[in-house]
């Protein structure tokens, strides 16, 4: 008897519990199928008109020319004007050592043996009575003979050398003189008795002399 009591609670007990599972179930197919899905809309593609391509031509930028930067040039700095120096004070010319000079000289074949000359201020004029000395011995040597000029020609002297004893070979000099002083350089005078053709000959010497002051 108390085994049937205790199956028959036992199958209550599951016939409430079957029960309860069976109104769970209906109530959640009962919520499942009045359930609206909301469905989200998807998006409408509109076509839109193809556009025909325009080739646009692309511009190209002309590349700039780079104008090149000159360098400032340095400038030389001015230097402020010198005064010149002032010039040397003339110098003096030193006074010739005598008052006649000689010159032109040479030595040629002739007849005879002479010496001739002119004599000439610095204005190229001839003067005359100058004296001319002859000399056989030497430089300020012995006089042997003398001459003015003016008496065979303006300003000409011409000196006989062979009428005083000189002969071919001998040395002869001469020079000018004024109140007994020797007043020129002494010219020297070697004669010879070579032929006209040959080179050297010296049997007609020639000078001049020129007046310094």
């Amino acid at each position: 008897m108390q085994l049937n009591h205790r199956g028959t609670v036992l199958a209550l007990a599951l016939l409430v519990l079957a029960g309860a599972l069976a109104c769970r179930i209906t109530d959640t197919f009962l919520a499942q199928a009045t359930a609206v899905p909301t469905r989200t809309p998807r998006p409408t593609f509109t076509p839109q008109p193809t556009a025909t391509p325009t080739t646009t031509p692309t511009l190209v930028p002309p590349t700039p020319t780079r104008t090149p930067t000159r360098r400032p040039t340095a400038r030389p700095t001015r230097r402020p004007p010198t005064q010149p120096p002032a010039p040397p004070p003339p110098t003096a010319v030193p006074q010739p050592q005598y008052k006649y000079k000689s010159v032109n000289k040479g030595c040629e074949h002739s007849g005879q043996t002479f010496i001739q000359g002119t004599i000439y201020d610095r204005g190229g004029g001839r003067i005359n009575g100058v004296t001319v000395a002859l000399s056989g011995v030497g430089p300020d040597g012995e006089v042997v003979a003398t001459r003015q000029s003016g008496e065979d020609g303006d300003g000409f002297f011409s000196i006989i050398v062979n009428a005083y004893g000189a002969s071919p070979g001998q040395k002869r000099w001469l020079w000018i003189v004024e109140g007994g002083k020797r007043v020129s350089d002494v010219v020297e005078f070697q004669f010879n008795n070579l032929k006209p053709e040959e080179p050297g000959v010296c049997w007609r010497g020639f000078v001049d002399f020129l007046l310094q002051y």
